[in-house]
């Protein structure tokens, strides 16, 4: 490794922002590191292996996502079924919570906080709303632009994705809306009296 390179405060040659460049760097240690590092060589001697591993890519926070017997995703379509309601979520929304953990640096501990956040409102909203079999999050709803959509009656996910191909808006679209928390649960009402 690089001597100017040890310590907290020492300055980088390289782009150590990079994983890549990190991950050869970690790889590429030695005993002789880690006690220059600071490590007493008592403890590194009780090591009989080094071994050093990498951060996660935005794709294996999309596998850990989906994948696992208990994925994040699945349990929430498992607490959405539970009101008899699909849960939906596209590609565009997988990658966009990815890269939302990713530029965070939180892995894949902060994909619940993430997933978490957006869903919140809308877990609420179902089991009031008659007639929905479908919440529909994509990547806008990630980002914060818009709220998740409640697909109700006959409209199917692929009718709505196509609709939106086309060139349609969530307003525009009939048995299509954005969860709404506020004119779901009789505030309005409560307000005026």
């Amino acid at each position: 490794m690089d001597a100017a390179s040890i310590g907290f405060g020492a300055q980088m040659k390289k782009k150590l922002d990079d994983h890549k460049v990190q991950g050869q760097y970690f790889d590429s240690a030695i005993p002789k590191d880690l006690t220059t590092y600071g490590m007493i060589p008592e403890f590194i001697g009780r090591f009989p292996v080094i071994v050093s591993t990498r951060g996660l890519s935005e794709s294996d926070l999309i596998d850990i996502l989906t994948e696992p017997k208990n994925s994040l995703i699945k349990q929430y379509k498992y607490l959405f079924g539970m009101n008899d309601v699909s849960l939906h979520v596209s590609d565009c929304a997988l990658s966009e919570i990815s890269k939302t953990a990713f530029s965070r640096g939180s892995g894949a501990r902060g994909l619940r906080s993430i997933t978490e956040k957006v869903l919140m409102e809308t877990m609420f909203v179902v089991p009031s709303v008659p007639d929905v079999h479908t919440a529909y999050v994509d990547a806008r709803a990630v980002r914060g632009e818009r709220n998740p959509v409640l697909l109700k009656n006959d409209l199917n996910t692929e009718k709505y994705e196509e609709m939106l191909k086309k060139g349609k808006t969530v307003d525009d679209i009939e048995d299509a809306e954005l969860v709404c928390l506020t004119s779901y649960t009789g505030f309005e009402e409560k307000e005026a009296a």
